[in-house]
């Protein structure tokens, strides 16, 4: 139960860190915000406690809160940062290339309007000879 606790505070940190680096790459509305680390705390309360009834047989042990914890921490101080500028910029590098055919798709759109209004106005100066 020892392991498994701290790996299970590192993974709570890692799986923050994502929403950190989703955060952080796409704006949200501080409501968002809220509903998104309720969804986040109640997924790794109910973790929390089927491994506690998988590993330990339901006993609640203070060790098993202070080891999870620890881990959070080891977890926090040492490779957080990196991982966070990680997730960063492969999500930043997605955005952009989101955003590259929605931009060439609107482009297209906007010519296309173009050429069309141009044909109309050809099309109303032949009927007015």
């Amino acid at each position: 139960m020892f392991v498994v606790s701290l790996i299970m505070g590192i993974c709570m940190g890692f799986t923050y860190d994502i929403l950190r680096s989703i955060r952080k790459t796409f704006t949200h509305v501080d409501m968002l915000v809220g509903i998104e680390d309720i969804i986040y705390w109640l997924i790794w309360t109910w973790v929390f406690i089927e491994n506690i009834f998988k590993f330990n047989d339901g006993s609640f042990r203070i060790y098993i809160f202070i080891v999870t914890f620890t881990g959070l921490l080891i977890y926090c101080n040492t490779i957080s940062r990196g991982i966070v500028k990680i997730f960063f910029y492969i999500l930043w590098f997605v955005k952009k290339c989101a955003q590259k055919p929605k931009k060439m798709l609107k482009n297209g759109v906007f010519w296309f309007k173009i050429k069309l209004s141009v044909l109309r106005k050809k099309k109303s100066k032949r009927r007015n000879f």
